[in-house]
Order: structure tokens, then sequence, then C-alpha cells
């Protein structure tokens, strides 16, 4: 085999609609954001070594030298990804990553493609992006739990995503779109995505049936977001943005520190502004005519703060040796 090491990358997401109740069967809106992560792949004798800012994993054969929780999460899931590949490989995988972690832009969703892309290409395996999202999918799954397709969707082909459901699960496609002035604004506290999953399940069961209008009604939302996509309403799309919010408020998935952000977005012309993935902390999304014109007022509320580029590029390889 020729290559030896291969470097890839994948974006991260904004989400727009749909977050949590995506799960509860509703079709969800987000976009790829050019913040990316970055997997260096290496060819190596036995086992598997993951470095990354989470720290250093080790395992040689089935034994764990060097643990850690995070990353053997990650670990299980090249596992996963080497059975799809019919192959047996040793790698080392220094990951790199301009997400912050915890942020709900799904940074794991991003390191996954990015390790997927690099790991089957390095291997001589050319997946389709429907091959590489459900290999996406299948980590999205190990670490969270539960999960939706839309942060795998993201990070494979970037641009605009809708999900929805079939009889067969989750379809994600990329959408036609016109760029969008947004921005994202983090907490500096991390968006605890399992944690919230099982928070909105209990208040599922405690108050089924106004749980059930919540999930309704942003059903709805997320079809008429869509809709305002398209046609360039940005008015209109902030305005469902800004409904979408208070009812993620009544799923009980926002904060204080969030909720700052949100309304001094707001009061400094946001046409929209919620939270963006599971909340809990993490980032608020927000749609602004100018959204270079917040970062005076956010950078006192937030812990960090960009202007949300949409990535025209899904998972690519970047450098192969």
């Amino acid at each position: 085999m020729s290559k030896k090491k291969v470097t890839a990358s994948a974006p991260s997401q904004a989400f727009l609609f749909g977050e949590h109740a995506v799960l509860y069967g509703t079709p969800a809106l987000a976009l790829g954001v050019d913040v990316r992560s970055y997997s260096e792949v290496t060819l190596v004798e036995e086992g598997v070594e993951i470095n990354s800012e989470l720290g250093t994993y080790v395992r040689k054969g089935d034994k764990v030298i060097t643990p850690n929780q995070d990353l053997q999460k990650i670990d299980q899931g090249i596992r996963e990804l080497l059975a799809m590949l019919g192959e047996k490989a040793g790698l080392r995988i220094n990951i790199r990553s301009e997400i912050p972690v915890g942020s709900g832009m799904a940074s794991s969703a991003s390191v996954a493609a990015s390790i997927s892309k690099a790991v089957s290409h390095l291997l001589g395996h050319e997946l389709t992006d429907q091959e590489l999202l459900e290999a996406v999918y299948i980590f999205e799954r190990i670490i969270h739990g539960r999960a939706s397709k839309t942060g795998p969707a993201c990070a494979v082909f970037g641009g605009v995503i809708w999900v929805e459901w079939s009889s067969d699960g989750m379809i994600a496609q990329r959408l036609t779109y016109r760029d969008l002035p947004l921005a994202l604004a983090c907490t500096n506290k991390p968006s605890r995505t399992k944690e919230m999953i099982n928070k909105v399940a209990t208040l599922r069961e405690l108050i089924p049936e106004q749980f059930n209008y919540v999930i309704s009604a942003i059903k709805g939302l997320v079809y008429q977001g869509r809709k305002a996509l398209l046609e360039g309403d940005l008015k209109r799309l902030g305005a469902l943005m800004n409904f979408n919010q208070g009812l993620l408020y009544a799923l009980g998935v926002s904060t204080p520190e969030l909720e700052e952000i949100i309304w001094s977005s707001r009061e400094s012309g946001a046409l929209g502004a919620k939270i963006s993935g599971a909340g809990g902390g993490g980032c608020a999304v927000i749609l602004h005519e100018d959204p270079s014109s917040l970062k005076e007022v956010l950078s006192r509320k937030a812990g960090r703060y960009f202007i949300a580029k949409v990535a025209e590029e899904g998972a690519r390889i970047e450098k192969e040796a």
C-alpha cells in the first residue's frame, strides 16, 4: 500500500430548526459551518493510538495501555469502521480541531467524519457520501446513545442540510441555498448532549400530552423555516427562529447564559437568535443582517463568537504521504 499517512477534515454544525424534536420524528434543518476538525491518520504495526486536546488513548490488541474515557468511544467507532471496511490495521490518529468542545456544533460528528474519511482513504476505500454518513452515524450513536443524522450530515456533505424520516429511518440531503448572515456565540459551559437528550425524554414521560404539542409545533416551524430559507425571507426566518427558541426553553434545555446571549443579540438588532444543538450550555446561532456588528456586545457575554460561514465542502482529504 503506497499511502502511509492521510489527513482529512470535516466541518461543524449550526442547527437552525428541529434539535431534540428530530429524535421524535420531526424533520430538521441545519448547516455545515466552515469551522473544521482535522484528523491525521498514520499506519502503524498494531493497535490504535489517539491523540487530541482531550488527551491520549492507546490500545494494543485488546489491552488498553493508556485509558481515556472520551477517546475510548472513538476507538469503538474505529473498530466498527474497520469491520465495515473488512480491514485490519494499526492506526495512529492525531486530532486537531477548531471547534470548541461541547459547543453544540457537532464536534464529535466532525471528528468522526474526518477520521472515517482519512482511514477509508488510507486503506484504499473511497466511500460514497452515503456510506460515509452511515459510518459517522455509528460513531454518534456510540458517543451519545440516541443521535440524529443532522450533525453527521453537516460534517459529511457541508452546505445546508435537510433531515427527515422515512420508513427506513432518517434521510439526509443537501439543499440548494442562499448564503446566510449568521454568527455563533458560545457560552463557557459545555453542551451536555447525552444529558440533555435524557432530560427531554424524562419530560416526555412526565407530561406527554403537552410534550407532544411542543414537538408538533416545532415540526411546523421546521417546514416554515425551510420555506423562508429557500425564498431568502430573512425577517420571517428570524421570527421562526425566535419562536423555536421559546419551545426549546419549554423543553428545559436553555440556560441563563444562553438566554443572555440570545436576548442581547435581539436587542442589538438580530432578526433571530436561538440555541444551536442540544443546549444546556454550548452555543446560540444568531441571524443578523450584519453579524460582525455584534462582536463588541457579545465579546462580553460569550466565551467565543465568530461568523458562521457555510461550508461549501463537507469531509475532504487535505493531504497524503
